[in-house]
């Protein structure tokens, strides 16, 4: 269903607290996504990957694009400052990260089990509360929604057809149209690509990857 909505209009029962709403049911699952086994990232494992992320953003404007216009000698150091600076904050956040999440690796089942058990009684709490709504409102919405989801899968299979179901065998056909004339030591034929290649290579990875 599309439909165009101003900034004033209401959309029905939001007004209502005590309603039925699909807003309700996301704002229900937004609150659940801090509700987690795992511990939070802290606040120098975020700053470290913006710092690195920060950092890689500079030094490739400083190294691509003000080349133009500065001097490389005076770029060099603004660069390679860049360079260190975001491999120390990769590194400070992987680590960080790492000693955070180890447990999940190290044991992967058993963190898997314990996830399972912590979302199934949030998804057990979410299930009864909404059962204390009238029945008919909830069959209603289920309709709606499964009408929904027929409509998007029609429409997806008329872009993508069986596309999800190929595996990895697109990926496959261009990269044999990409490298069948292409011979060992003749690095310079593996970027001859035109701007049409490249174009369709590009849709078809993104096509393959939503699909």
């Amino acid at each position: 269903m599309e439909m165009q909505m101003g900034k004033d209009t209401q959309v029905p029962g939001l007004e209502e607290s005590n309603a039925l709403t699909f807003h309700g049911l996301h704002s229900r699952i937004q609150g659940l996504r801090n509700q987690s086994i795992y511990p939070e990232a802290g606040v120098v494992e975020k700053w470290s990957y913006r710092v690195g992320v920060g950092a890689a953003l500079i030094g490739l404007v400083s190294g691509l694009l003000l080349v133009r216009w500065i001097p490389a000698i005076v770029l060099l150091p603004v660069t390679l400052t860049c360079l260190i600076v975001e491999i120390g904050g990769f590194l400070v956040g992987g680590f960080l990260s790492l000693r955070r999440e180890y447990r999940q690796y190290s044991q992967p089942r058993l963190s898997h089990a314990r996830e399972m058990d912590n979302d199934f009684l949030h998804w057990q709490s979410v299930i009864a509360e909404h059962c204390m709504f009238p029945r008919e409102d909830r069959e209603q919405r289920l309709r709606y929604v499964s009408a929904l989801r027929t409509r998007m899968t029609e429409r997806m299979g008329i872009m993508y057809g069986g596309l999800q179901r190929l595996g990895p065998f697109p990926l496959l056909i261009a990269l044999y149209l990409q490298f069948r004339n292409w011979r060992w030591g003749d690095w310079t034929g593996v970027y001859d690509i035109g701007w049409a290649g490249a174009v369709l290579i590009f849709a078809l990875v993104l096509l393959y990857l939503i699909g």
